[in-house]
């Protein structure tokens, strides 16, 4: 008689909660989704499929899993470049809806799985492409991600560039890190001295970082603004949004105010300068 037949029965019974919503889809990432939220993924998955670049960045996979082995944020959460592939490649609205919750946020952008991919996949590139889409859709579990980094984000989108990890120590710059409790003055401890916690060595490269002339401010602001990425900001963060056009009224100014001031030099040269008019 086989073994089995001698172990102990059990009846599997759900409760009407898990019965809607079965514990092994949660699992495997197919987590059954409401009525709206099933044809905002049907329709973020349509998109996705049809985007060019989804063409152009999945090849095909030997599922080898060398861009996860390589993988620094799958050493700390639960995340593969291999499943994100798979996902583009096969899989279905369901799975894409469930990567875009919280998994595709965990990417490092440092393109490793692309450098060690046989077959020449742009991981990280159709890791971008969820991204996007999940910020044009407004996702909620978007909004909840990005919440911490809105001074990072600010920035990124005001002087373009952004101090890079290895120049920080974590015992000064705690409101950029995991376990973030606030701004500089939480510490009592002004940027200033904060910044002294970068190595010397690097310190010249971070200090030019910070500082970008307005008109560069204003490219960037323009670009912004015709391609949308402030309208998709003002889906998920609008206060966050305002505060970027504050900004950028005040460069615009700035600039009036240069030019006014230095009306007959920029009269006398010639190039983007004198045109540029923000």
């Amino acid at each position: 008689m086989s073994i089995v037949a001698h172990l102990p029965r059990r009846v599997l019974s759900l409760t009407e909660e898990e019965a809607a919503n079965p514990p092994a889809m949660e699992l495997t990432g197919r987590r059954k989704a409401t009525g709206p939220e099933h044809e905002l993924a049907e329709t973020i998955f349509a998109e996705f499929r049809q985007d060019p670049r989804h063409h152009e960045f999945v090849l095909g996979c030997l599922n080898c899993g060398e861009c996860t082995t390589g993988c620094p944020a799958a050493r700390f959460y639960d995340f593969s470049p291999r499943e994100m592939l798979q996902i583009a490649a096969t899989g279905d609205a369901t799975t894409l809806w469930d990567a875009m919750q919280e998994k595709i946020w965990a990417c490092c952008q440092c393109y490793t799985c692309n450098m060690r991919c046989r077959f020449g996949n742009d991981i990280a590139g159709i890791i971008s492409v969820m991204r996007e889409l999940s910020v044009v859709h407004g996702l909620e579990s978007t909004r909840k991600t990005l919440a911490p980094f809105g001074r990072s984000l600010t920035l990124l989108m005001t002087v373009g560039t952004q101090v890079s990890s290895d120049m920080i120590q974590p015992d000064f710059f705690r409101d950029w890190g995991p376990f973030a409790t606030g701004s500089d003055k939480v510490w009592d401890v002004s940027s200033d001295v904060m910044r002294k916690a970068i190595p010397s060595d690097v310190l010249q490269t971070t200090r030019s970082s910070w500082e970008v002339s307005v008109q560069t401010s204003l490219e960037l602001f323009r670009i912004y603004e015709e391609t949308g990425v402030l309208d998709m900001l003002r889906g998920l963060d609008p206060d966050l949004t305002e505060m970027l056009i504050d900004i950028i009224e005040e460069r615009r100014e700035e600039f009036q105010d240069a030019r006014g001031r230095f009306a007959k030099e920029i009269a006398a040269m010639r190039g983007p300068v004198a045109s540029f008019t923000g």
